[in-house]
């Protein structure tokens, strides 16, 4: 009877959505690993590929772009191939746990929800000095001076965005391509943090990266517009996602940002200091401007919309 029911268990556990779950229950009790991480020996290696096959800054468009391609291919193939070998060589338990754990280290949910913690906190007893601290962790630009409308407007920003790319976008290819296509997504995802900014340096070389995380982004990222319609104010959100994503820069996060705004019911993007400079940006969703009240309500949409996705996986598979 005992060894039925641990059978019973092995393959809730060994299931599409026992592994989802038990990734997700994972990431919220134990959460990012604040000492050691995967992605910080992966980011070394990133950097002795990009050392490695970067060419001279007076090369070619081309000829930079192909060796980008090339450094982003040697950086993520050994790793996805020894992921998929061991999974063919490993007992079905061991499979099922290394399943587990890659995809727990590829979602980034609860990392997500104490970054957002660690400003709203602050910023409802009235610390701006220390909202200011915790925004300048999770964006690019200059937090100095940002006032309390700014750093809502700012954390709710890479809340929305952030829950698209590290929260539903690798559950999504997890669930089209098993725990590779997890781990292949969040490797791409953080060459482009590396590799896609528009630097000098960069400006070629991380163009292959940046492309391929927008074409990995492109589908998660519209399920998530309807996800927080779905989860906040529908009608909103899917008339800022239609009226407003396309005069964003990304093709991606301008229309998760556009519905999210549209589904919290207030007003993102507009004018940005970016060290020294305000950049002007399109306004995103519609209402009033955010207060630190509604950063919550951005992590209850993140945790809503992750509720259903669990809940639609689990009743399909």
């Amino acid at each position: 009877m005992m060894t039925s029911f641990l059978y019973s268990v092995f393959d809730l556990l060994a299931s599409t959505s026992g592994m989802l779950v038990a990734a997700l229950l994972l990431d919220r009790l134990v959460g990012e690993p604040k000492k050691w991480h995967p992605l910080v020996v992966f980011g070394r290696w990133v950097d002795i590929c990009r050392r490695g096959l970067q060419l001279s800054l007076t090369d070619t468009t081309t000829r930079q772009r192909q060796a980008g391609a090339v450094a982003w291919c040697c950086a993520i193939f050994p790793l996805l191939s020894g992921l998929v070998i061991l999974m063919f060589i490993l007992p079905d338990w061991l499979t099922a746990l290394l399943s587990i754990i890659v995809l727990y280290f590829s979602i980034g949910w609860q990392s997500l929800r104490e970054h957002a913690l660690a400003i709203v906190e602050p910023l409802i007893r009235g610390d701006l000095l220390q909202a200011r601290h915790g925004v300048s962790r999770i964006v690019s630009r200059d937090t100095n001076q940002l006032d309390e409308t700014q750093v809502a407007k700012a954390s709710i920003e890479s809340v929305l965005e952030n829950g698209s790319d590290a929260v539903f976008a690798p559950i999504f290819w997890f669930l089209v391509l098993g725990v590779p296509g997890a781990l292949l997504y969040r490797l791409a995802n953080t060459l482009d943090a590396m590799w896609g900014y528009k630097t000098d340096t960069l400006l070629h070389f991380g163009w292959f990266a940046a492309r391929f995380d927008d074409v990995m982004n492109f589908i998660p990222a519209r399920l998530v517009v309807l996800t927080y319609g779905i989860c906040g104010r529908f009608g909103s959100a899917w008339r800022c996602y239609q009226e407003q994503s396309s005069s964003w820069k990304s093709p991606n996060a301008g229309p998760v940002m556009a519905a999210g705004a549209g589904a919290l019911g207030v007003k993102l993007g507009g004018a940005a200091p970016y060290f020294g400079k305000l950049e002007s940006r399109p306004e995103l969703g519609e209402g009033r401007d955010p207060v630190a009240t509604d950063l919550n309500k951005a992590i209850r949409l993140i945790d809503k919309g992750v509720y259903l996705w669990v809940l639609v996986v689990c009743l399909m598979m």
